[in-house]
């Protein structure tokens, strides 16, 4: 009797033990290098793949799965280290393995050679900015557009509302149909920036256009007319610029031409999170802004309601918010100086703080 025990006790120890051997055979961890563009490819239906090389390969090859934790960015080699994984029930039309990334191991930045590729996954599953809009500049950046090749679908902002629908496209006329326009219902209280919206909605509805991608801009045309210009706010300048503004902090020293001196209303930026903040004379004030190369689009400024006791000091505060909040401006920066303007009239003027 005790040796029949003995004797099951030690095999349901060895089937406990076959099986974590197993399941530890079913992971394992390799080493993948990841093109800096995808490729087009047919999987359940057409789709763009990345493009591997694994320990041995020689070539590139198509990879129909995705990597989970793992976000490719166009132009950017990568070397991973990857976590693969047998299924024990593959689902059909599935890979037999599933991946995830363990750790980036190298990103390397390559040029992108996109002569002869399809303008559409060129410009796919990118944020474009619309910059240009029927001959006529476009600030503020709150207007952008996203294309999924995969699934022919597009999403965005009207500058107020989000924006979504399908299309269609030929590759060989390299022609894109835009369908419907669908949108949110939020109500818009500026009366320009919805108005903008409208144009921007109206010119993309039921249209036809031409794609055509030019570094970092995207460009819709329509019978050879440039309609719709985005960029992806990926121009080094721009970059460099938005590093210097992050880098520093800001003080007011002019407002509507007039020089305020030893102003205590300071503006910074948080690039990572998209969000101004500072001291607009008696409190404090916060938001998120969205932002071009050249244009910054401010949101609303919420504010700590602390009392201002100085008469001077509140009006230079309601002023200043007044200016700031819920506005589109394009600005630059010269002799290290920050300047917002609209419609070409410098209204705030902002010097670095030490």
């Amino acid at each position: 009797m005790l040796k029949s025990i003995i004797t099951k006790k030690g095999i349901l120890s060895l089937l406990i033990v076959l099986g974590s051997i197993s399941s530890t055979m079913a992971a394992e961890v390799i080493r993948l290098m990841v093109k800096e563009d995808r490729a087009s490819c047919t999987g359940v239906a057409p789709m763009n793949c990345l493009q591997v090389k694994y320990k041995n390969s020689k070539n590139w090859e198509l990879f129909y799965s995705e990597i989970e934790g793992f976000k490719h960015q166009e132009g950017y080699r990568y070397t991973l280290s990857v976590i693969r994984t047998k299924r024990k029930n593959v689902p059909a039309d599935a890979s037999i393995y599933t991946y995830k990334l363990k750790k980036v191991i190298k990103k390397q930045k390559i040029a992108v050679n996109n002569a002869g590729k399809d303008p559409l996954v060129a410009v796919g599953n990118q944020k474009w900015t619309l910059v240009n809009m029927n001959g006529k500049a476009v600030e503020g950046g709150r207007i952008h557009l996203t294309l999924d090749p995969k699934v022919n679908k597009f999403s965005g902002s009207g500058g107020c509302n989000r924006i979504f629908g399908g299309f269609s496209y030929d590759q060989k006329t390299e022609l894109i149909t835009v369908g419907n326009v669908a949108s949110t219902l939020m109500a818009c209280p500026d009366d320009k920036v919805n108005k903008l919206e409208h144009e921007f909605t109206e010119a993309l509805n039921t249209k036809t256009f031409k794609v055509v991608k030019n570094g970092n801009t995207m460009t819709f045309y329509k019978g050879g007319v440039k309609a719709l210009e985005f960029s992806n706010g990926k121009g080094e300048a721009g970059n460099d610029i938005w590093k210097f503004i992050g880098s520093h902090k800001w003080r007011l020293i002019q407002m509507n031409g007039e020089t305020q001196t030893e102003s205590p209303v300071t503006i910074n930026f948080n690039l990572a999170e998209k969000r101004f903040n500072g001291n607009s004379g008696c409190n404090n004030y916060v938001g998120t802004y969205q932002a071009g190369s050249k244009t910054i689009a401010f949101g609303p400024a919420a504010s700590t309601r602390r009392a201002c006791l100085d008469q001077k000091l509140s009006a230079l505060e309601n002023k200043f918010l007044s200016i700031l909040g819920t506005k589109d401006f394009s600005f630059d920066v010269a002799d290290q100086t920050l300047n917002l303007y609209q419609n070409n009239h410098l209204v705030l003027m902002f010097g670095l703080t030490k």
